[in-house]
């Protein structure tokens, strides 16, 4: 990997440790300004709408002003929101403060499609992408930690660790490449006249729009582990310091197998790793309506944990190839926009349906909407394959192409 690589590697670290995510801002805001619980409950979500804007802005700043500006911009407002949280107490200005918060979470992410695409062959993107979420993982299993001795220390330690990690990352990505040497310049000038068409772009590409929902339906599946999944246990009887510990392994279990799943995964095809990642997905999460104890949801844990090693550094390899060029942070930002809707619909909807239906229809759901997600995925593949088959022999493409079309030279939207 080059050097640039490494540089956004300690980045993604870096920020990951120190970013104040919903379970501490809601103890800081306890702590600290006296809120009541409902109120707190709103911030809090607050906060996560934010971060799913700040996916589709974090997309568009990284194209059209270069990862390093998209970072700086990023670690800049976090560094704000930070100095904001520590000096007010109002209300009003506490969800204005919240929702910069969460924008800032997510808006240097796409940054590292940007940078990944530009300093490294398509061969070795889904390995990288796969080192990013590693670094990310890393960061997400010490922050608790660190956070939860800050927080004994006092409520405000926890914002100098957010201002101290930001400023690091600004450090970072002062060496990270500009618009100049990354792919930002490349948006048309109607693009570049209108914003709004840039961040639609990539939902009115076929190959990429049918990616990006069949990923917002492993999405419902996935999330309902910050969801129906802890209901499901304290449900038979799990208290929840055991649920903690078997959630616990899913980071566990990623550190150690990410490095060695994404040398395995190189030998796979792109589709190939999606269908398998789906398939123990639905799996994984389909084995919680046989599950009773401790020992059997991690065992059906292990199974989705897998899928998802496998699944995310393909979904951003995958964009990556099929962003027009200079859009490749536009097209990881819509990915991330639908992910994180995934949790805003997911969560009441896998509530609703438990507490109509129970939580045995709820797994078998998710095992069935996974099996229909591998089918058509798998469906758009084969279609994909013999489109090419035909263009190899001189044929003429149905207007409709497949998942290996070339999008590189942008697409239109109406």
């Amino acid at each position: 990997m080059p050097p640039v690589f490494w540089l956004l590697f300690a980045g993604t670290l870096l920020n990951r440790l120190g970013i104040l995510v919903p379970a501490f801002l809601s103890l800081f805001l306890a702590a600290e300004t006296g809120l009541s619980t409902n109120a707190i409950g709103v911030l809090v979500g607050l906060w996560g709408a934010g971060s799913v804007a700040g996916s589709l802005l974090g997309g568009v700043l990284a194209d059209r002003l270069g990862p390093r500006a998209a970072v700086l911009v990023s670690q800049a407002v976090s560094l704000a929101a930070s100095a904001a949280l520590a000096c007010t107490q109002r209300a009003a200005v506490l969800a204005g403060v919240v929702v910069l918060s969460g924008c800032a979470s997510t808006v240097h992410k796409p940054a590292g499609a940007v940078v990944v695409s530009g300093a490294l062959p398509g061969a070795g993107h889904v390995r990288a992408f796969g080192l990013l979420y590693w670094a990310s993982n890393i960061g997400a299993a010490v922050s608790p930690a660190v956070s939860g001795v800050l927080l004994e220390r006092g409520a405000l330690w926890l914002i100098a660790l957010n201002a101290a990690t930001a400023v690091g990352y600004c450090l970072i990505a002062l060496r990270l490449p500009g618009r100049e040497a990354g792919t930002g310049g490349g948006a048309g000038a109607g693009e570049a006249r209108s914003p709004g068409r840039g961040l639609l772009a990539p939902f009115c590409s076929g190959p990429v729009a049918r990616f990006l929902f069949l990923s917002f339906c492993l999405a419902l599946i996935y999330l309902q582990k910050q969801s129906t999944l802890p209901l499901d246990m304290a449900g038979h009887g799990l208290a929840p310091h055991t649920y903690g510990l078997v959630v616990s392994l899913n980071g566990l279990l990623i550190i150690v197998l990410q490095p060695v799943l994404s040398r395995v995964a190189e030998r796979l095809g792109m589709d190939a790793q999606f269908v398998l990642a789906g398939l123990l997905i639905a799996i994984g999460f389909g084995a919680n309506s046989v599950a009773g104890s401790a020992w059997s949801y991690a065992a059906a844990l292990t199974v989705w944990t897998l899928g998802e090693i496998l699944l995310v550094p393909q979904a951003s390899a995958f964009l990556v190839r099929h962003a027009p060029e200079g859009r490749a942070g536009s097209y990881q930002g819509a990915y991330q926009f639908v992910w994180n809707l995934g949790l805003v619909l997911g969560a009441p909807l896998g509530m609703t349906v438990r507490d109509a239906y129970g939580g045995d229809v709820l797994w078998t759901g998710c095992l069935v909407l996974g099996v229909g997600v591998v089918t058509a995925y798998t469906g758009y593949a084969r279609r994909a394959g013999r489109e090419t088959a035909e263009r190899g022999r001189g044929a003429e493409p149905p207007d409709q192409s497949g998942e290996q079309r070339d999008d590189r030279k942008g697409t239109r939207c109406a």
